[in-house]
């Protein structure tokens, strides 16, 4: 039988073991406990993740280890080994040793009886154990005691030392540890004694001013919120957050903290401390409601509506743009599908909030040229947010409806006509009126003067009126004006002695005029019909590609779209050009034709042989000719018929009515070349003057002018050097002082008549840039550069004086000196005073009868060119310019406004010029051009602003010439 382990024994020692070590080690452990909670707080003061997971994990630890302890010492305590090692043996190793062997030998009694008497082991176990000194174990336990007693008071000092130096830290650093998301629980708080301002945005112009702090409040966007206060945990980072942006406070030099915060969204601020990722915030908060920039308002009177440019001949605009803080810039725009074109109405000054006006826009714009869908216009403005930036608001729009390709063409034929038929009816009436005689003379002449008044006015309406833009002008213009002065003129002569003889002479110019005139309308009929073939050449190659692009797009919805809409213009523009006379007729029925063709393919499925009858139209109409040349196409020049006709001769050679529409055309091309070599004679009188300054006279100019353009480079120096916003004193101040520096450079290089234009340039933009600033006196940097502008345009004044007299000087001089060829050039002038007489002469009557306006224009030109003869004769270079220039703008008012399609077929021409009559070749010796270009090119590089650069261009310009 079992015999039980001396349990009183065992007992007592492990009483008086424990009666000495637990307290102490009980102190030790709570001391240890403290010291890892507070350091678990300042670890996760810092903030990071790591930090936080980190301090948690060994506070965590720390606690587990104490736990595992408690079970361990538990455990030992219920075995008697681990008493008798933790008691005897470590008082008195050989006994303890003893006893533990003892121990071995009951548990084998107990098993084995044949290892011995368990009675006898239990005795031995129990004499060793009352050997166990009382004392002495005590003595042992007291030791052990005392070393858990050391390492509990270090713990305690240090739990101690971190909570009394700063205590805060630990409830910051234990809030960091509970946050979630970045945001810890618990307010604590950081500033005191706050005091808040805002500031406005400067585009506003409006004061700062105080708040209440942490109290709701309304303010414009971009508004700046100034915060202040006493920091009360010094050290701290602390920020102005919304819960996602930090404003960190910083220094202001008086002991306090400060922080700024520029508004954007409604928000709501706090104040916080930054430790790591966490905010600890302050309790107090500021509500921000932002009251955001409006969008300018835009009105334009009587829209939205829709116009048909027909029924237009101009379209008023008047609009009224208003904005709660300031405009800066008012457009007009036009659209159309997807083109866009804007076009500045306004740059209201100083930042007004108002701004009316008004624009025109013509039914002849460019930009309803080849737009056949409706136009949208709109005025848009711009305000001057310079926070979230610019902001443009759009008016309702008008929709402007475009003419159908040849419709304004057609109403303006269309309008011809009714003028020619109505000269027929007065052909008519003249025909039919019997002779009058000396009894019936006065009610004659009523009669006769009441019917051409009549078609005189019809005709004068149809040269005035306005067909969807268009116009009659130029040759057409000229030749129906003429024939009208041929009919009063006639009519005068009938008036005077009304006899059969003056009747018939009377009713033969009627006749004439009428042929005359139906010339000029079968003219422009022709002409236009031309013009609108070549425009619709591109509608068909638009439907070529449409068709093209049908074969192989996935999208074929959208190409069988674009397809519809060119087929909707050609087919519009083709019953427009019926309209149009003989010419109209026959390429009507083919537009019709072919689009026939398209459609039967199209409707096949056949798209390929639909794209290639598109573009068979397209060539076709680019060669406007007729199909059958049986009497059509005189004058027009083309001399062929079109793909149809095999190359017929044409009309010209079986005889017209009348040739006037040709004679008209002569009159026009004689007029064009006269103005045009005139041009160029104005241009020889001026060579010949600057050729005639003397090598010595430049160099004394250079010489003497270095002086002027140092002072006119120093007058400007100040000025901006680039441009600012269009509109503004520095972009007028840069313009400015780009054209004093190109003054600057012409006075050194010897150029005075360039120095003068550039001055006067200079000085008008100097004055806009004074203006500007002026206006502008609220912005100080506008201010500035108008009283900049005023200083400089003051010097920039007395060297513009000084460059005018300098070439006067030269003037003089060089006339003089060029007398020879100035005399020379006065003959020359005299030949063309003679050709503008001839012209003149043979506008008087007949075809080539013109109109009186253009009769005195020419007759105002000879006369300027027989006084320019004159003055270049007696070697009076710039009188003799000034009239020469005289002449030639009456040259120009003579020509008059050109048609549109005249442009067009202008334009066509390389240069834009049609080679007429014989055209003089100068001799090797005669030709000085490039001798001449290559001095400009040298004078004009070489002269260079920069001394230090002047050198280095001119033989860069050099090697360019060789």
């Amino acid at each position: 039988m079992a015999q039980p382990v001396p349990a009183v024994s065992i007992a007592r020692l492990r009483s008086i073991w424990d009666g000495q070590v637990a307290p102490s080690a009980r102190r030790a452990l709570v001391a240890l406990t403290a010291v890892a909670f507070f350091g678990m707080a300042h670890l996760a003061r810092l903030g990071t993740l790591t930090a936080r997971a980190g301090a948690a994990a060994a506070f965590g630890l720390t606690l587990l280890a104490i736990g595992a302890r408690a079970l361990v010492v538990r455990r030992r305590r219920a075995d008697p080994r681990a008493v008798v090692r933790d008691t005897v043996v470590r008082m008195d190793p050989e006994l303890g040793a003893s006893t533990l062997r003892a121990l071995t030998l009951l548990d084998r009694t107990a098993v084995d009886e044949r290892a011995g008497s368990p009675a006898l082991a239990a005795l031995h176990l129990e004499r060793l154990l009352g050997r166990a000194s009382p004392e002495r174990l005590r003595a042992r336990a007291a030791r052990a005691a005392l070393r858990w007693s050391s390492a509990g008071l270090v713990f305690a000092v240090v739990a101690v030392v971190v909570v009394v130096v700063e205590p805060f830290r630990v409830v910051e650093g234990l809030d960091v540890l509970a946050a979630q998301d970045g945001d810890a629980p618990l307010r604590l708080a950081w500033i005191d004694e706050v005091a808040m301002g805002v500031a406005p945005p400067e585009y506003l112009h409006q004061s700062g001013s105080d708040l209440r702090p942490f109290r709701r409040t309304a303010q414009p966007r971009g508004t700046t919120i100034t915060l202040r206060g006493r920091p009360l945990h010094p050290g701290r980072a602390v920020v102005l957050t919304d819960g996602s942006a930090d404003v960190p406070f910083v220094d202001d030099g008086a002991g306090g903290l400060v922080a700024r915060w520029t508004l954007a969204e409604s928000t709501t601020l706090w104040v916080a401390a930054r430790l790591g990722e966490v905010r600890i915030r302050q309790s107090d908060e500021q509500g921000l409601t932002s009251i955001p920039d409006q969008l300018p308002r835009v009105t334009v009177e009587g829209a939205p509506r829709t116009v048909r440019l027909l029924d237009e001949p101009s379209i008023p605009v008047h609009y009224e743009a208003t904005d709660d803080h300031g405009l800066r810039e008012v457009d007009l725009v036009l659209r159309a599908g997807t083109r866009e074109e804007r076009r500045v109405l306004s740059h209201p000054a100083a930042d007004v909030v108002v701004d009316r006006g008004g624009y025109e826009v013509s039914a002849r714009d460019a930009f309803f040229k080849k737009t056949y869908t409706p136009v949208e216009i709109t005025v848009e403005a711009r305000d001057n947010d310079a926070v979230s930036g610019p902001k443009w608001g759009k008016s309702a729009p008008i929709v402007v409806i475009p003419p159908q390709v040849g419709e304004p063409e057609a109403l303006r034929y269309e309008a011809l006509v009714k003028a020619r038929d109505a000269v027929t009816d007065l052909v008519a009436q003249r025909v039919t009126d019997r002779t009058p005689t000396a009894a019936d003379a006065k009610a004659h002449v009523a009669r006769e003067i009441a019917a051409q008044a009549a078609a005189v006015k019809v005709v004068q309406d149809a040269l005035a009126g306005t067909y969807g833009g268009l116009q009659v002008r130029g040759v057409v213009t000229a030749l129906a004006r003429g024939q009208l002065r041929r009919l009063a003129k006639a009519l005068d002569a009938e008036k005077a002695a009304p006899v059969a003889a003056k009747h018939q002479k009377l009713l033969d110019e009627s006749e004439a005029s009428l042929l005359a005139l139906d010339a000029g309308v079968r003219m422009i009929g022709d002409k236009d019909t031309r013009a609108v073939a070549k425009r619709l050449a591109d509608v068909a190659e638009e439907a070529a590609a449409g068709l093209l692009a049908a074969t192989t797009a996935t999208d074929a919805r959208a190409s069988a779209g674009r397809v519809d809409a060119a087929v909707q213009v050609l087919d519009a523009g083709g019953k427009q050009m019926l309209r149009l006379g003989e010419l109209g007729l026959d390429l009507g029925e083919i537009v019709g034709n072919d689009l026939r063709r398209v459609a039967r393919a199209r409707e096949a499925g056949d798209l390929f042989h639909a794209e290639l009858a598109a573009r068979d139209l397209a060539a076709r109409l680019r060669r406007p000719e007729p199909s059958f040349s049986g009497g059509g196409g005189h004058g027009h020049g083309s001399g062929r018929g079109g793909v149809e006709s095999g190359g017929a001769p044409s009309g010209a050679d079986a005889g017209e009515p009348s040739a006037a529409d040709e004679e008209a055309r002569e009159t026009e091309r004689d007029l064009e070349e006269l103005a045009r070599e005139h041009a160029n004679k104005i241009g020889d009188v001026e060579e010949s003057l600057e050729r005639a300054v003397s090598p010595e006279e430049l160099e004394a100019l250079r010489q003497e002018a270095k002086q002027h353009a140092q002072a006119v480079r120093d007058a400007v120096k100040r000025l901006p050097a680039s441009r600012g916003e269009t509109g503004s004193a520095d972009s007028s101040a840069a313009s400015g002082r780009e054209e004093a520096e190109a003054m600057a450079g012409a006075l050194e290089g010897g150029r005075p008549r360039e120095a003068v234009e550039s001055g006067r340039r200079a000085m008008e933009k100097l004055g806009e840039a004074q203006r500007l600033g002026q206006q502008n006196a609220w912005s100080p940097a506008e201010e500035k550069t108008g009283r900049e502008a005023s200083a400089a345009k003051a010097t920039l004044d007395r060297e513009l004086a000084w460059a005018e007299e300098a070439l006067d000087r030269l003037r003089r001089a060089s006339s003089a000196r060029a007398r020879g060829d100035l005399q020379r050039h006065g003959k020359e002038e005299q030949k063309l005073a003679e050709r503008a007489r001839e012209l003149g002469r043979k506008g008087q009557a007949g075809d080539r009868s013109l109109p009186q306006e253009m009769l005195d224009r020419l007759e105002e030109a000879e006369q300027a060119m027989r006084e320019a003869e004159k003055a270049l004769g007696k070697g009076e270079g710039e009188r003799g310019l000034k009239l020469q220039r005289d002449a030639q703008r009456a040259l120009e008012m003579a020509h008059g406004e050109r048609d549109e399609g005249e442009r067009e077929a202008k334009n066509e021409q390389p240069d834009g010029k049609r080679p007429t009559g014989k055209t003089d070749i100068p001799g090797k010796d005669a030709h000085k051009g490039p001798a001449e270009f290559r001095r400009r090119v040298l004078e004009g590089l070489g002269g260079s602003s920069d001394p230090l650069l002047r050198e280095a261009v001119k033989r860069y310009a050099e090697g360019l010439l060789k």
